[in-house]
């Protein structure tokens, strides 16, 4: 049979992941009203499959089930067969991911869900193996089984459909009377505590997840807690000096498999690679911690140099497999670096990580990282340190040019709003901060690639690939976007991204929050599901509504406009009570919580951008600013009257003598006199919370 002859629906759709499937002898749909009406017009159960272009398991059943003949002819003809890339459509994945947690007490991707034809999760479960094996039945005996339950005992799937839909439907926002930012946070801190690992540093045992979220949470609070100083310390070192922080390329990978970190599980995310960006510079610059900064680069860089498309958006991911095996690409053997390298460099580097024979992952491959300190293998080598750290340097660039001429791994390259959006955040970051301007260049790219996609009615494109745009706008695009903008304002003082934040924050915030305050991830305005989703908890990013709500506050900080802040207020309060029962799972929220529970600090920077009194400013303010504290920076001296006007943080303080820089840095009401000294504002921003 031809390729074309064999290709079904989804080899026709944009996302990388869906076109995985088109041609598998399942006959696929795409979420859409084609497979809905066909399964009620036959009445037949719905088998969902949701998973993602960079996802393993997804693969391994692809290859296992999904491609067998006798397998799809049993799916074909006992169900209609649906896939989803959760990354377009996460509002589709929450609602069946909540569902199967509730039925299994356990979820994962690939998500693997039986539906009646009205949508209702009836079971589900994640990876099914073709033939039974540890506990799990083959996915062929739980097709037969589901098929038989639909046909034979339909009056008992139906009951149970209604049970778990009933489950889906019975959370909703619960506010709490006297809730204090200061002590759910202390109760947070506590609870990482005790999950803390002191030896390896994360949380829990394996796999290590980076979680952002709670590296945000422990930077937040390190001037006045050197629990939390020292949690973030220690799990930093150890991420970056583990196998899941790729040593010769620059960025992380999904998470480590071990305790130690040392072998990770090889697909790269966009989004971890943004946020841990972001964090490894804001931790670098406020502790002084040169290494970090490094490694805040190099991860920057990877995103500029492997995961951006030539209109400047970023690509949602790599696998993790190449050439049918996981982590071909990125591992070694002492042979293939001897290969590689002169024996010189090819003896240093076997010496440094380590690397023999039995290798630390699989058939005698190992992962890249420094196992001892420079200076002792530079000592056993006859090498003073200067030259060894010279030849690491030629070794490592030689290395990673070798690995270039390697199979890649897939990239799923469509564009997504949020993750761009999380990418510009830390990217616009990290150009004013460093500085770096390429980097607040990168971030521009990416803000008006997203800006210039919106719908008429304000409404943005989800998910773009080679022109076509897939997917529905969620909070999270909305947030993220949101906070990009802000921050793009920040770093530079252009009125535009402030304009822009404002009308998309207008436009759109009125569809995802209801009276009580509560925020939704989807629009009121966008599909229907069987259930409208919400989850104010942290996932592998930080939860959506924690992050418009700060958004939102750090916009009214800026604006003046107070409309913004009682939206805030009114979320955080909707949120309050699940907040204070699980401040630890929800740090995103309880970081806005705590801003909030402050009155606003903001900081005037007045200079001409060119001059160096500008700049040294500026240095002393990003270094030693606190992430409640939002900056409006001039970009003209005197400060046009359409800035003031926008802006009204700036009336009075228009205009500076020529060569010399002011900072004005308030808090609520009160406001210091103004400085032109570095070291004394360096002072001023430490003495602020947060």
């Amino acid at each position: 049979m031809s390729e074309a002859a064999a290709a079904n629906r989804l080899a026709r759709e944009s996302s990388p992941y869906l076109r995985q499937h088109g041609h598998n002898p399942v006959d696929w749909y795409p979420w859409g009203d084609e497979a809905l009406a066909r399964a009620r017009a036959e009445d037949k159960p719905i088998f969902l499959s949701i998973g993602y272009a960079a996802c393993h398991w997804c693969h391994v059943m692809e290859r296992e089930s999904f491609e067998d003949p006798v397998t799809a002819a049993r799916l074909n003809d006992d169900f209609v067969a649906i896939k989803v890339d959760r990354e377009e459509r996460p509002d589709i994945d929450q609602v069946y991911m909540t569902a199967v947690q509730a039925m299994t007490g356990t979820g994962g991707w690939p998500l693997s869900v039986f539906l009646t034809p009205d949508l209702r999760p009836f079971f589900g479960g994640t990876y099914f193996p073709p033939a039974p094996r540890g506990g799990l039945p083959s996915f062929r005996d739980v097709l037969a089984a589901v098929a038989a339950a639909w046909r034979d005992r339909r009056r008992e799937v139906e009951a149970g459909a209604a049970r778990v839909t009933d489950h889906l439907r019975s959370g909703s926002p619960t506010a709490a009377t006297g809730f204090d930012a200061a002590q759910a946070t202390d109760r947070a801190l506590a609870t990482l505590a005790a999950e803390f690992d002191e030896q390896f540093g994360g949380f829990g045992r394996a796999p290590k997840f980076p979680t952002p979220s709670r590296l945000f949470l422990l930077l937040q609070r390190s001037r006045g807690s050197a629990k939390a100083r020292s949690m973030l310390e220690t799990t930093l070192d150890a991420m970056a000096a583990g196998g899941m922080y790729d040593w010769l390329g620059g960025g992380f990978h999904r998470y480590s498999v071990d305790r130690e970190w040392n072998v990770p599980h090889f697909e790269k995310m966009l989004y971890d690679n943004a946020l841990l960006a972001r964090a490894y510079g804001e931790a670098g610059l406020r502790m002084g911690r040169d290494e970090w900064l490094a490694v805040a680069r190099a991860t920057a860089d990877y995103l500029l140099r492997e995961m951006r498309g030539s209109e400047g958006a970023f690509y949602s991911s790599t696998d993790a497999d190449s050439e049918g095996h996981e982590g071909r690409y990125f591992t070694w053997t002492p042979a293939q670096v001897r290969e590689a390298l002169p024996r010189d460099e090819a003896a240093l580097v076997i010496a440094l990580c380590a690397l023999g024979p039995a290798g630390n992952f699989e058939r005698g491959a190992s992962v890249l990282r420094p196992a001892r300190h420079l200076d002792e293998v530079a000592a056993e080598l006859g090498l003073d340190a200067a030259t060894a750290t010279g030849v690491l340097s030629r070794a490592r660039q030689a290395l990673l040019t070798a690995r270039r001429g390697r199979v890649p791994p897939a990239t799923d390259d469509k564009r997504l709003a949020a993750w761009n959006g999380m990418a510009a955040w830390a990217l616009a970051w990290l150009g004013a901060a460093l500085p770096e301007p390429r980097y607040l260049e990168a971030a521009r790219r990416a803000a008006l690639f997203l800006l210039e996609r919106r719908t008429p009615d304000g409404r943005l494109e989800r998910s773009w690939r080679d022109g076509a745009v897939s997917g529905t706008e969620t909070l999270e695009d909305v947030a993220w976007v949101g906070a990009a903008l802000v921050q793009l304002f920040e770093a530079e003082g252009d009125l535009a991204w402030l304009a822009a934040a404002s009308d998309l924050v207008g436009r759109r915030l009125p569809h995802y929050q209801d009276a009580s305050g509560a925020l939704y991830d989807t629009p009121d305005d966008g599909p229907a599901l069987i259930v409208r989703p919400r989850n104010p908890a942290d996932g592998a990013t930080p939860a959506a509504s924690g992050v418009l709500a700060g958004t939102l506050l750090r916009l009214s900080a800026l604006t003046g406009d107070g409309s913004l802040r009682a939206a805030a207020e009114r979320a955080l309060a909707a949120d309050a009570a699940l907040v204070a029962r699980v401040p630890d799972a929800t740090a995103t929220l309880l970081q806005a919580a705590a801003t909030a529970a402050e009155p606003p600090s903001t900081l005037v920077l007045v200079g001409d951008p060119q001059w160096e009194a500008t700049r040294a400013l500026a240095r002393a303010a990003w270094r030693n600013l606190p992430r409640s504290c939002a900056v409006a920076p001039s970009r003209t001296v005197p400060v046009p009257g359409e800035t003031v006007q926008r802006v009204p943080l700036f009336a009075g303080r228009e205009g500076t003598e020529e060569g010399r820089a002011l900072a004005y840095l308030c808090q609520g009401g009160t406001c210091r006199l103004p400085t032109g000294d570095p070291e004394e504002l360096a002072r001023a921003l430490a003495s602020l919370p947060g």
